[in-house]
């Protein structure tokens, strides 16, 4: 279950995407956001730390709590390998088609890939990525899914708005990327999606499963993108560290 001060942030952070408390504007003060929530004072103050570390606001006595940002100006994410910005850069510079959303259940075995409970609801999204200007077959296959409350919110707007979903989810409902987990692996490109990607079928290709979780460290999105070895490399930088840092 969500914490309670989890709930007041994202509500805040919403609130503060959709103009409601405009760049500039003044938040209401604990007092009146703890009876608005129905929450107490404690609450209210960790979730306006939360968003005073998302750099959304500052806080100062007597000036009250400022908004200074629309979206969080957190823009380096931290995981052991590279950053997330870099890992989601490939998807920012390319062009995503949508081929299908349908809402379903997780059985146990997508569960398990998803990393989600059994039974839970979600949003899947059926997707292909192409290089801007280049004619031809995609260069990816994506299989997203989002919490389903949050795909009905956004579900509008896939096919006009080219932004991230993760961004989507941010601007309608507050969420907050916080953590990617990514798990690579080989495969054999499956059969059905060989025509649309335009090979083999059985072709070595490389699979991507990405968990997006939320400031409240809950998982929100899941994709699972499917790359054909022949239009794809995975680059890393590992630098070794001096002996005062081992």
């Amino acid at each position: 279950m969500e914490q309670r001060y989890a709930a007041v942030t994202r509500a805040l952070v919403s609130g503060i995407a959709d103009g409601t408390w405009p760049v500039g504007s003044n938040l209401p003060g604990e007092t009146e956001l703890a009876e608005a929530f129905n929450v107490s004072r404690g609450t209210v103050r960790v979730a306006l730390e939360k968003l005073q570390g998302l750099g959304l606001i500052s806080r100062r006595k007597r000036a009250g709590t400022k908004v200074e940002a629309r979206h969080p100006v957190v823009a380096t994410y931290e995981p052991t390998i590279s950053s997330v910005d870099e890992l989601i850069q490939y998807s920012a510079n390319s062009t995503r088609v949508i081929h299908g959303i349908r809402n379903i259940v997780a059985d146990k075995a997508l569960a398990r890939r998803l990393g989600c409970a059994p039974g839970s609801s979600w949003m899947e999204v059926q997707a292909s990525r192409s290089a801007p200007d280049v004619v031809g077959f995609p260069m990816a296959w994506w299989t997203v899914y989002v919490v389903e409350h949050d795909g009905e919110l956004i579900r509008s707007k896939l096919k006009s708005d080219q932004r991230l979903i993760s961004d989507l989810i941010h601007e309608a409902n507050g969420r907050v990327l916080s953590e990617v987990r990514q798990t690579v692996r080989a495969i054999a490109l499956p059969a059905e999606l060989a025509p649309k990607l335009g090979v083999a079928p059985d072709t070595p290709a490389l699979e991507f499963i990405r968990q997006y979780f939320d400031q409240a460290r809950e998982l929100y999105q899941v994709s699972v993108s499917i790359h054909p070895g022949e239009r794809s490399a995975y680059s890393t930088v590992l630098k070794r560290q001096s002996p005062k840092e081992l």
